[in-house]
């Protein structure tokens, strides 16, 4: 599934963004009209992002277009279906160490695990914590998250106190020298294979289920 952030959560809806859409171009699975809940990919939750377009000037704040995620082309204005999408963008950072401007909080999809349109049903969208392709996503700069195993980039078990960076693919890094700071890692845990086989996952050192609590500071 496209979830990295577990349920645990703690912060402050002040230090939510909700200004930008994801940009959704670089999502593996076959194209844009295919993001779904079984792509772990960018489009998940708990992913760090910076702006990558944010000129106001340029772009109005609300583009209403034809938007190939959700239906074809027409040559004439008979049938048209202008689907409004936000040209505000955030994105995985350009390089990793970059500094970022939070976490994704929903994933972005375009289709449930079925392969239908979640355009037309609003209240499956929902309970999948997702914004559509194209919409806001709202991104969290401060608080304090867990997040499994997936949302982590690093070939040996992440160190409670370790300082975090952003990795170039929006995953949690252990930071360099150079790197700017996302956060601190403030506790570890496996939650076991029988707990929950959603959020399953092997930690480097052999316990299953691995999460790990954040201090998010962007």
């Amino acid at each position: 599934m496209a979830h990295r952030l577990l349920p645990f959560r703690q912060y402050d809806e002040n230090d939510v963004i909700n200004l930008f859409a994801l940009n959704a171009d670089s999502v593996s699975g076959g194209g844009l009209k295919v993001i779904s809940p079984n792509t772990d990919d960018i489009n998940a939750d708990g992913v760090l992002v910076e702006v990558s377009e944010g000129d106001m000037v340029l772009n109005d704040t609300v583009n209403v277009s034809e938007d190939s995620r959700f239906m074809a082309s027409y040559n004439s204005p008979v049938g048209r279906n202008p689907y409004p999408t936000n040209p505000l963008k955030v994105s995985t950072p350009a390089a990793s160490g970059n500094k970022a401007l939070g976490v994704t909080l929903r994933q972005t999809l375009a289709v449930d695990e079925n392969g239908e349109s979640l355009l037309f049903n609003p209240v499956k969208k929902d309970e999948l914590q997702a914004v559509l392709s194209g919409q806001t996503v709202p991104v969290l700069s401060k608080g304090i998250i867990a997040v499994h195993e997936n949302a982590i980039e690093a070939s040996s078990p992440v160190a409670v106190g370790s300082e975090l960076s952003a990795s170039q693919n929006g995953k949690f890094a252990v930071k360099a020298a150079s790197d700017a700071s996302v956060g601190i890692c403030i506790g570890t845990g496996a939650r076991g294979s029988n707990k929950d086989d959603n959020y399953a996952g092997v930690r480097q050192d052999s316990l299953s289920g691995a999460y790990y609590v954040i201090k998010l500071d962007c």
